[in-house]
């Protein structure tokens, strides 16, 4: 079920950042969501036959904590700065009900996808000994200091545009066009470096 979550999650993440690199360049209808899906599939394609076992997985996740954090830093200062500068905004939640149940089912699904990260770094401690203590460890440092991020992006994002914020955040933002671009650009190879890493974790 993690796995159908993490993969669901990451195709989003490349869909949204394909349509939100294209649309900083071209704001038109001609490209539709599935043009997106199928950049965002071919791209997963590519770097599957390029790197199909992820052997040296430290370098990867490497450059999957790098990409985050360029996003992560990105879309936080930006946000930073569009809350600054912002006319008073609602904080309310979705008047009907149905539109409530929606929201927090999507929360929940966030939560989920926030926070069932710690495989990884798990599978990572218990090639040392001892054993237990690593994985503990790595864990501990996955829901403290990992959460710091997750948490600041999610509540700058809500500060500074209330309910009316994105789920995919740099949709919101306002910036310079490189600047939003290769936060993007960032966010599309982390999210096919996670969902490869994922696969590579369900097989093990």
């Amino acid at each position: 079920m993690n796995m159908g979550e993490r993969g669901i999650s990451d195709i989003e993440t490349l869909q949204d950042s394909c349509m939100a690199f294209y649309i900083l360049f071209r704001d038109d209808d001609e490209m539709k969501l599935p043009y997106f899906t199928a950049i965002a599939g071919l791209g997963c394609v590519l770097f599957a036959i390029a790197v199909p076992h992820l052997s040296s997985l430290r370098a990867w996740l490497a450059a999957s904590t790098f990409f985050s954090l360029v996003y992560i830093t990105i879309t936080f200062v930006l946000s930073l700065k569009d809350g600054i500068n912002a006319p008073p905004r609602g904080y309310g939640i979705p008047e009907s009900k149905p539109s409530r149940a929606f929201a927090i089912i999507g929360a929940t699904g966030s939560l989920v996808f926030a926070f069932n990260t710690g495989m990884v770094p798990e599978i990572q401690a218990t090639l040392r000994a001892p054993v237990v203590d690593n994985m503990l460890k790595a864990l501990y440092l996955q829901f403290t200091l990992g959460s710091v991020p997750v948490f600041a992006v999610t509540f700058v994002g809500y500060w500074a545009y209330g309910s009316s914020s994105s789920s995919y955040l740099l949709n919101n933002v306002s910036g310079p066009v490189w600047v939003k671009a290769l936060a993007n650009f960032a966010a599309f190879l982390q999210s096919i470096i996670s969902l490869h890493a994922n696969i590579c974790k369900s097989n093990i």
